[in-house]
């Protein structure tokens, strides 16, 4: 049983807590520490989004009494998507962060699938590191720090600066306990002004984080926005003015920001003109944020979304044409149509012509039924869409080959399954959901993707390759296994093979020493 747990700190990640009290027990095995904590070896601790929050109330909830709807409001990222993400699907995530055991938080709130480009490495500030270690003696990570558009400490008016922990490391049980920093921490502060614009975007951010806002649908925003473009004269008639819109934002902020934030402007990816018509989909905190901040300066973002949740959803009704002779005409016009809408034609050359527009528009009215069931082809744009599957293939195929070659030395890669290569490919998307059409790339993988036994035998060479270009004594089999983060258990049987054989048999393997 636990007998001692840290006490959280406001704006504290809950693995923060979870890696101080890893320390504190002076834990080095990752595993014994998951059960501990947990009562399962078999979890991953996440960053920003922990979850098995039950488990983990189950073992330390005698000592730290907090609620597990309490722990996500606190202690996760979840409070700054409430406004961006339905209810249903922040419950969901909610629940799934309660109970679930294999969690899939980061795709349902939109992390995974968004442009928005999230720090790679644990971020802290310096003069909260420096305060800490006087204060506490120790230190811990802030929530606030780690979020992406967030580059300046609200509190002491300085840049953050990276660690050398990864948000996701390469040891996925681990724990990184911020106190590490510590004796590597170089505190070089760059402060910037109270009037900074950077400054501004944190608060902002810091604002959304700690206070409780109502949701706003995508179509409350679409309205919001409407007005607010016209009352600020960023329309031309009664459509938006995307140029203007455009410059405006990039010489508030540059396109050196919004480029490192994942939130650039270009031909192939111009946001901004979905963002300001219709808005289809829901936009991440960030991009409400940067179109504020430039555009309607006097408007603060709660204000915003307080006023955006306001705003009543109508569904514009179809509108309801009646005329008492119309249905004499039916076959008057039906003939018509019939006769200039040959079964060759395209809609929009029929609709072009001044009959073929009269027509089609009386028909929509008062024969609507009878005029869909014989409309002629829609015209289709489909220049840029079609994929010439052939082509594509022989250039993903080029990539994953070069990709082989060039790792094809490298011992110390991981283990380079499909996942692996299509990553490296830099393809967004259309390789996984599509091999049927790629047959070259499938061939590939079956043939080149690494499996358990040809990995496990390639971190065993890895090591006793390098023990022999080195000085150092050549290690035992339980040691080169131990090394590989390998186990009786875990070891295959190709692998056992290996590392019972007696290297000093062949007459060109030398082995130095172990007298030394």
């Amino acid at each position: 049983m636990i007998m001692q747990f840290p006490v959280a700190h406001d704006d504290e990640l809950l693995v923060s807590i979870l890696a101080r009290f890893v320390s504190r027990q002076g834990l080095r095995n990752d595993k014994a520490a998951l059960e501990l904590l947990f009562g399962s070896r078999n979890i991953v601790p996440s960053p920003l989004l922990q979850g098995h929050l039950q488990a983990l109330l189950s073992q330390v909830g005698h000592i730290w009494s907090i609620s597990q709807n309490e722990l996500i409001q606190r202690h996760s990222i979840l409070p700054l998507f409430q406004s961006f993400v339905e209810p249903s699907r922040v419950n969901d995530v909610q629940n799934r962060m309660i109970n679930s055991d294999k969690s899939h938080v980061m795709t349902s709130v939109g992390i995974n699938a968004s442009s928005i480009k999230w720090p790679r490495y644990y971020r802290y500030c310096p003069e909260c590191l420096a305060e800490d270690q006087v204060n506490l003696a120790y230190s811990y990570w802030r929530r606030l720090h780690q979020l992406p558009g967030v580059m300046v400490c609200p509190k002491h008016l300085c840049y953050l600066q990276n660690s050398s922990f990864k948000l996701l490391p390469d040891r996925r049980h681990a724990f990184k306990d911020a106190s590490y920093l510590a004796p590597q921490a170089q505190l070089t502060l760059l402060n910037v002004e109270p009037n900074s614009k950077l400054l501004a975007l944190a608060i902002s951010i810091q604002q959304l984080l700690i206070t409780k806002t109502p949701y706003v649908t995508p179509l409350q925003w679409t309205t919001f926005y409407q007005r607010c473009i016209a009352d600020h004269g960023l329309v031309i008639g009664s459509r938006p003015d995307h140029l203007n819109i455009r410059f405006q934002i990039e010489h508030f902020w540059g396109t050196a920001f919004l480029e490192q934030q994942g939130l650039s402007v270009s031909l192939e990816n111009n946001w901004l003109l979905a963002f300001f018509r219709k808005q289809r989909r829901h936009y991440s905190f960030l991009h409400h944020i940067v179109c504020h901040m430039a555009l309607f300066p006097y408007l603060s973002i709660l204000d915003s979304i307080q006023n955006a949740a306001l705003i009543t959803d109508k569904i514009r009704e179809k509108m309801i044409y009646t005329n008492i002779k119309a249905v004499e005409r039916y076959e008057e016009y039906r003939a018509i149509w019939l006769v200039i809408c040959p079964p060759t034609s395209i809609l929009k050359d029929v609709r072009a012509t001044t009959e073929g527009s009269r027509v089609y528009s009386w028909l929509y009215r008062y024969d609507n039924a009878w005029l869909q069931k014989h409309l002629p082809n829609r015209f289709r744009n489909d220049v840029g869409r079609q994929i010439n599957w052939c082509k594509r293939d022989m250039d993903i195929v080029r990539k994953l080959i070069k990709i082989r070659n060039k790792s094809y030395d490298n011992l110390s890669l991981p283990r380079m399954t499909q996942t692996w290569f299509i990553a490296h490919t830099n393809v967004p998307w259309g390789i996984v959901s599509h091999l049927d059409k790629l047959p070259l790339c499938r061939s590939f993988f079956v043939k080149y993707t690494e499996s358990i036994e040809e990995y496990q035998i390639r971190r065993v060479l890895a090591i006793m390759v390098n023990c022999i270009n080195s000085p150092e004594p050549f290690p035992k089999p339980y040691e080169i296994e131990r090394i590989a983060g390998l186990s009786k258990k875990r070891s295959r049987k190709p692998v056992k093979h290996i590392l019972r054989m007696d290297f000093e048999e062949f007459p060109c393997f030398k082995l130095s020493s172990r007298k030394c």
